[in-house]
């Protein structure tokens, strides 16, 4: 099932900023790009048609764009061009954009359709889209805040074998931290894998479950924040999470005081390697229902399961 959440829209705001910033108003734009008011009051309100949209951000010079986007000559080609690179069904995509999958085939095809759509798809694509100016280079995405996939311990796969009969169709909807986008070579199943070059920590997360073994290094406590936002704004339903248990660290707060938490048995093995890890590890799990949760008690019982804090 997916996850309601009511749409907020990005571009919208964008484009009213984007319009003072050129001490324009809503008459003059209008004017302008030969429309009506009243779309360009749509349009910064983050409703109408994307076209509508496009055509007002051209008179200002700008255009949509997204640091994952693929070059293109529409807005409909770089979607399209992304969906494949993520190695993702029109129909999965459509479910986790809350679209119809004809509705996201006439916007691959050329027609957009409504500009709230279309956010929804950036969404859910990891597309990040925003308004940039036109003809900005790829360089113009450059951010201090990727995740290093060079810290990653990839997840043992009998965990995983684990919880995947827990999962609706057996697998989650996204990994925000893959070592690859190519779900044939993707350690973990799922609709959606971001990598360090998506920079799965900036992005909006959606989806009914998401796994979450993030890279082990300083910046972890980012990524324990990050999940526990998404899932008190109601944008995913359960978060699950593999991390070194260390209680002893300020980022531990995020797991122990806002998630159920399974202290792992022994030591996991993780990749290829024939020797276990230096560390314990922990399970934790933001949200999600008792179902999942009794569940996920069967599936390890040899582990301590530690209820998240009362309130």
């Amino acid at each position: 099932m997916q996850q309601n959440h009511r749409h907020v829209s990005v571009l919208g705001p964008a484009l009213a900023t984007l319009r003072r910033s050129a001490n324009l108003s809503q008459v003059e734009v209008a004017e302008r790009s030969g429309c009506a008011r009243t779309t360009v009051i749509s349009a910064e309100a983050g409703r109408g048609t994307a076209s509508a949209y496009l055509a007002l951000a051209l008179e200002l010079e700008h255009e949509i764009g997204g640091r994952s986007l693929p070059p293109g000559a529409t807005l409909s080609e770089r979607l399209a061009a992304l969906r494949a690179r993520r190695g993702t069904s029109r129909r999965d995509l459509a479910r986790q954009a809350d679209v119809s999958p004809t509705t996201l085939a006439s916007m691959e095809g050329g027609s957009l359709g409504h500009l709230a759509a279309v956010e929804r798809v950036g969404i859910a694509l990891g597309a990040s889209l925003r308004l940039v100016p036109r003809g900005a280079s790829p360089g113009f995405w450059t951010n201090a805040a990727a995740s290093s996939a060079h810290e990653a311990w990839t997840t043992p796969p009998d965990l995983l074998a684990r919880i995947y009969p827990l999962l609706p169709e057996g697998r989650f909807c996204l990994d925000p931290c893959s070592p690859t986008a190519d779900k044939r070579r993707a350690p973990v199943r799922a609709m959606l894998h971001y990598t360090a070059e998506d920079d799965g920590l900036s992005l909006p997360w959606r989806g009914r479950t998401v796994w979450l073994n993030p890279p082990y290094g300083r910046g972890i406590g980012s990524w324990t924040t990050k999940a526990r936002i998404e899932v008190s704004a109601g944008n995913v339903g359960a978060v699950l999470g593999l991390f070194p248990a260390r209680p002893d660290t300020r980022w531990w707060t995020d797991v122990a005081g806002h998630a159920d938490v399974l202290m792992l048995r022994g030591r996991l093995k993780f990749g290829n390697s024939m020797a276990p890890a230096p560390f314990p590890s922990a399970l934790s799990i933001w949200g999600g229902d008792d179902t999942l949760r009794l569940g996920l008690q069967q599936a390890f019982q040899d582990a301590w399961y530690i209820n998240r804090p009362a309130g």
